[in-house]
């Protein structure tokens, strides 16, 4: 899921990543890196900037550019973990921090995101404008990131991607941050969970409930690491800020598979409604 908000972010310093490779230092591991135990409460809120003063869970999960070291800061004051999300394996035209691509480097359009294509992710300069990302996560005082659309390889993205591209990337990725102090989870991808659970610090689900899927997520639980799950039991309902029916919110909220994650409802635009669980 991916916001399309303009973002007010300016050009992160020094970083001009239009068709040039940039090699950007790795920093010694640094301890401790958050591990995110089982059962946290949490929040998806990326249509618009987070509300500092009024956390809804224990993490935050927002977007990385449309949000202030500001708000971050009071975030953590509020004792709430913040998630930075950046989509790691697109091109967004209103990103400002990497225009004009080589063709090269981006693939098909998103199907139903206007704006958006897949990106090379064995690109070195589009390896390069995520390291930047990264950096800016930890710039901003994140405590982890959360990359998106990595699984370019199980759509038409136009450029041959495979699943062991997306296992090197996401590696390439969780060197990245942990480097800066950050966790970082993986998202959906869910045929290359079982390869990257050492790697990944927690997992991000959306809809495994209704597709009957979060079985998959064994290792995780086994290893006691957080998987932070969100369904969409109304879609695209124009009646969306209404109560979930008690029986689809049920059936969620029991579902085997899936009593140790951090389950969520939301509607589509992941704006400020929510239901919990156990509310």
């Amino acid at each position: 899921m991916t916001s399309q908000t303009l973002p007010t972010k300016t050009l992160l310093a020094g970083v001009a990543l239009a068709c040039t490779t940039i090699a950007l230092p790795t920093l010694p591991r640094q301890s401790p890196i958050w591990q995110p135990p089982q059962g946290l409460t949490w929040d998806y809120h990326l249509l618009n900037p987070a509300s500092a003063t009024t956390p809804t869970a224990r993490v935050m999960a927002i977007d990385l550019f449309d949000n202030t070291p500001s708000t971050i800061t009071a975030l953590h004051s509020a004792n709430t973990k913040v998630i930075c999300y950046f989509s790691a394996g697109s091109y967004e035209n209103w990103r400002p921090d990497w225009t004009d691509p080589i063709p090269s480097d981006v693939g098909n359009d998103l199907d139903g995101w206007e704006g958006e294509k897949w990106a090379g992710i064995r690109s070195q300069t589009v390896r390069a404008v995520m390291a930047a990302r990264i950096a800016l996560a930890q710039e901003k005082g994140c405590d982890a990131v959360d990359p998106d659309n990595i699984d370019g390889y199980n759509n038409e993205d136009g450029l041959g991607l495979t699943s062991g591209d997306s296992e090197d990337f996401m590696r390439f990725l969780a060197t990245e941050a942990h480097g800066r102090g950050l966790a970082i989870g993986l998202k959906n991808s869910l045929e290359i969970v079982d390869s990257l659970t050492g790697d990944v610090d927690f997992a991000v689900n959306e809809q495994c409930h209704e597709f009957s899927e979060c079985d998959v997520y064994g290792d995780f639980v086994e290893t006691g690491k957080a998987v932070f799950h969100v369904e969409y039991p109304k879609g695209e309902d124009v009646d969306d800020e209404m109560p979930t029916d008690p029986d689809v919110k049920g059936d969620i909220c029991g579902d085997a598979a899936s009593r140790t994650f951090s389950t969520i409802m939301k509607n589509m635009d992941l704006d400020q409604w929510i239901e919990f669980c156990d509310a």
